[in-house]
């Protein structure tokens, strides 16, 4: 049986079913994450890799400070999902393209995150927060920048998902979804022959 008709299929299943809450919709969103082909895996390990690389060199983690162990733990939590909403762009099916405006909440997200594991004089955190005193930029502000940051991530990744659920399901009712009529495709198709699903 061809690849993208089992996920039709899988797909169509489980939105048939009847909602469970919460627990259903993760079922479904790491079912869409197990049947990604090798080309969104490996684009999502290297996006992940590329956004540790970039907040740790821009949070001073580098540098001789006293960083402390749960900001490799922010950083890692917050790469993985950074890589899984750009794996989310890549070779994604027709209906759930990339736009322009999908990268704004990764770039937020990665912002937020480099602010809340910042440590050191000379890092965005303290630049930004300069009046504020060391006790609450490291119990207040940057806590609440790390949950705010991580859960802006798992949304991004959530509504990609349910997007890219919504482009699979076959609709009975005529009703294509929502369309962004304003933003660009981040990614310009080629002219040719429309290709099918490809999770």
């Amino acid at each position: 049986m061809d690849t993208d008709k089992r996920i039709e299929e899988t797909v169509a299943s489980d939105s048939s079913r009847p909602k469970a809450g919460v627990r259903h919709q993760l079922s479904g969103d790491f079912g869409l994450l197990r049947r990604w082909r090798p080309v969104r895996r490996v684009g999502a390990g290297v996006a992940a890799a590329a956004a540790a690389a970039v907040v740790v060199s821009l949070n001073g983690m580098m540098g001789p400070t006293d960083a402390v162990w749960w900001n490799a733990v922010l950083v890692a939590a917050g790469s993985v999902l950074a890589g899984l909403v750009v794996g989310s762009y890549l070779d994604a099916p027709i209906g759930a393209e990339a736009t322009v405006c999908d990268t704004r909440w990764p770039v937020i997200g990665l912002t937020g995150l480099v602010i809340a594991t910042s440590t050191g004089q000379g890092t965005l955190a303290a630049h930004l927060f300069t009046g504020a005193a060391p006790v609450v930029l490291t119990g207040v502000i940057q806590p609440a920048f790390a949950l705010l940051s991580l859960a802006l991530l798992g949304w991004a990744l959530r509504e990609r998902l349910q997007l890219e659920r919504t482009a699979l399901t076959p609709s009975t009712g005529g009703d294509s979804g929502e369309v962004c009529t304003s933003c660009r495709p981040l990614f310009p198709t080629k002219t040719g022959t429309p290709r099918g699903p490809s999770t």
